[in-house]
């Protein structure tokens, strides 16, 4: 019997994150119960990455038969030698040779350092009291270098900034013994990589980043039995583009491809150029949804490697009882980003407490626009009825203590709240956007579909919700047939069948036994 090697190419993972990892988490753990190996290469450097993965294993939101390996952690030749041994000074608020003062903007411990009347660096910690990084300054006041330390108290990298636009120009990777074994060339006012170079064993030059990427992943795979290499981010495109060797190559495509408005019409991403440019190099393309896919053929042709594979919908416990639900209530689960629209949500929100005042909306998430939203919520004289409550590790019992789910963004991929909402029990009201909802959400049957940016009717939409208990109830018994009508057992099958093209005996004993 052929052996195959899924091996999903992807930038991090973490145990706070969105859609997108939550969807590759389901696939890698779905995919180790029906073959022997499953793996994950990570291309982005995170310095507690190994705290980053045990937790995933230990909240079980990883198999711990996955493997992780991360780029920057397979390149340090010298991981196995003894640590350098820092100053415990280092590690303290207080240092004898300095007089510091408390950064009181910072969200965690930070202080700013003077030695004889000089700024000389700024030390910041998380809340455990470990240091995050240091940042070093010229008599001028400007950052020359940012070290960062991890977990353990170990320099893992250190950032040469420019003095006109204060980003970084140069990183250097360091081992625990303080051995720098790579280093990478930035242009400081793009933030895209440059030239890169490698030390040990043999000291190699790379154009970029992408192109070493593509030397460690072609090196690495040598040792796997038929290697699958999947790209779920346009970011890893290229990377498994340039890879010559004879390996199978999938894509999934996980969101809108059109720039703003994000409609048929509009020009591509520049971001999608590489996939689309190379589509009859990949042996699989996998769409979440048919339009998606119906959008891509009038734009390319059918290359004869379209697949649709949407995401399937959880099945909540039966023995969980739903309990009761705040009719009054309604609540989303998003990033807080530009792209969620959560200020349109928010401001549409206005309307319905004018009709029900003690109505309440609850955004559960994280993102850099937290602050933009609380600014908008205070300016509508919101506070007490508009919550940004953070992440939710309970997605279940969020959805069904609100009458309804909301969802407001300005393009999606599949949207996998969406399911999520109507698999709990809850009814969604949704902006009518590519792609997902129009494939999720039956209009009138359990949920609404709203015309993009009409604020006004999604408020009219939620206030009805609030309103008929009874229509809530109806909507409710409705929506959780997603899970029959998105089953995971389709899902499953689905993906086998893709990944066993490559493995025709072992896809035919998995019909077999689930006959």
């Amino acid at each position: 019997m052929k052996k195959v090697t899924p091996i999903f190419v992807f930038n991090s993972l973490d145990s706070v994150r969105g859609g997108l990892t939550k969807a590759v988490l389901t696939r890698a753990n779905t995919l180790i119960k029906h073959f022997e190996e499953v793996h994950f290469f990570t291309l982005q450097f995170q310095k507690n990455h190994n705290e980053v993965i045990n937790k995933l294993y230990n909240s079980g939101k990883l198999n711990p038969k996955v493997k992780v390996h991360n780029f920057f952690i397979d390149m340090d030749t010298h991981k196995n030698e003894h640590p350098i041994v820092n100053s415990p000074d280092l590690f303290k608020v207080k240092e004898p040779q300095f007089v510091e003062f408390k950064d009181e903007k910072s969200d965690e411990p930070a202080y700013r350092y003077y030695n004889n009347g000089v700024y000389v660096k700024y030390k910041k910690f998380n809340h455990d009291g470990n240091l995050l990084f240091i940042d070093y300054m010229n008599e001028s006041r400007h950052r020359t270098k940012r070290e960062e330390y991890n977990e353990n108290g170990t320099l893992v990298r250190t950032r040469h900034m420019d003095l006109i636009t204060n980003s970084p120009s140069l990183d250097r990777y360091f081992s625990k013994s303080g051995k720098c074994f790579l280093t990478t060339w930035l242009d400081p006012n793009t933030g895209k990589v440059g030239r890169s170079h490698i030390f040990d064993p043999d000291p190699l030059e790379f154009k970029n980043l992408n192109e070493l990427f593509t030397y460690w992943i072609t090196n690495k795979i040598a040792t796997y039995n038929n290697p699958i290499l999947m790209s779920d981010s346009r970011a890893t495109d290229e990377v498994l583009i340039n890879i010559k060797s004879d390996v199978k190559k999938i894509a999934v495509l996980h969101n809108n491809h059109f720039k703003a408005p994000y409609t048929k019409g509009s020009s591509i991403k520049a971001t999608w150029k590489p996939l689309f440019d190379n589509l009859d190099k990949f042996d699989k393309i996998i769409f979440l949804t048919h339009e998606q896919k119906n959008d891509v053929i009038e734009l390319f042709g059918d290359k004869g490697n379209f697949e649709v594979i949407p995401h399937s919908a959880n099945q909540v416990e039966q023995t969980k009882s739903r309990g009761s639900y705040d009719q009054n209530l309604a609540v989303t689960l998003a990033r807080y980003e530009s792209q969620k629209k959560l200020d349109e949500a928010i401001k549409a929100f206005k309307y319905v407490v004018k009709e029900i005042p003690n109505a309440k909306y609850y955004i559960y998430g994280f993102g850099k626009e937290k602050n933009n939203l609380q600014k908008i919520i205070n300016e509508l004289n919101l506070e007490k009825n508009v919550f940004l409550k953070g992440f939710t590790d309970d997605p279940v019992q969020t959805y069904r203590s609100a009458a309804c789910s909301i969802l407001t963004s300005d393009y999606e991929g599949f949207g996998l709240v969406l399911t999520e909402s109507l698999a709990s029990g809850t009814p969604v009201v949704s902006y009518d956007i590519k792609y997902g909802p129009k494939d999720i959400i039956r209009d009138g049957v359990d949920g609404f579909l709203i015309p993009k940016g009409n604020q006004e009717q999604l408020a009219q939409k939620i206030i009805e919700i609030m309103k008929n208990r009874k229509l809530r109830e109806e909507f409710s018994k409705n929506a959780v047939n997603v899970v029959d009508r998105f089953s995971f057992s389709f899902y499953e099958k689905q993906w086998i069948s893709v990944i066993s093209e490559f493995s025709h005996n072992k896809f035919s004993l998995f019909l077999k036994k689930n006959k």
